[in-house]
């Protein structure tokens, strides 16, 4: 038999485990909706990694067209990728969900990350923000660092 004092430490070492691992584990996205934001995150990348930065605004959220016009994407979309060139390679690092995303209504979020190499510079995370918008995923933001 464990003494009391002991049982408590053990509770309370549990309890912050708990309390330290469930976050973690409910920002993963449930295997349907992580299907679905990755073939949206997908249809992006072939997209802009074919200059078709017009067409890409056509997979952006709702909230996203709100905030930036189209001829602002294609231009920022232009002089990002000019600068890095074509993709050599993208492999998906991370992915996380969440019922928020900053400054955008509350909703279901999915943010992916890849890291990426390009012609122009190599050793670059970008990632792809995707929202349930009118029940499909559409990106909501994209950046590149």
């Amino acid at each position: 038999m464990i003494p009391k004092q002991f049982r408590i430490h053990a509770v309370l070492i549990f309890a912050c485990l708990v309390m330290i691992m469930f976050p973690l584990l409910s920002e993963r996205p449930d295997a349907d909706k992580a299907a679905a934001a990755t073939a949206a995150a997908q249809r992006f990348f072939e997209l802009i990694d074919s200059g078709e930065y017009a067409r890409s605004w056509d997979v952006t959220s709702a909230p996203l067209r709100a905030k930036v016009s189209e001829q602002e994407w294609v231009d920022q979309l232009n002089n990002m990728r000019d600068r890095l060139g074509p993709i050599i390679q993208r492999s998906q690092k991370n992915i996380t969900y969440s019922p928020y995303a900053h400054d955008q209504p509350d909703g279901e979020y999915i943010v992916l990350t890849y890291d990426s190499q390009f012609k122009g510079i190599e050793g670059v995370t970008e990632t792809v923000t995707v929202m349930l918008d009118q029940d499909s995923w559409r990106v909501a933001g994209y950046f590149i660092q």
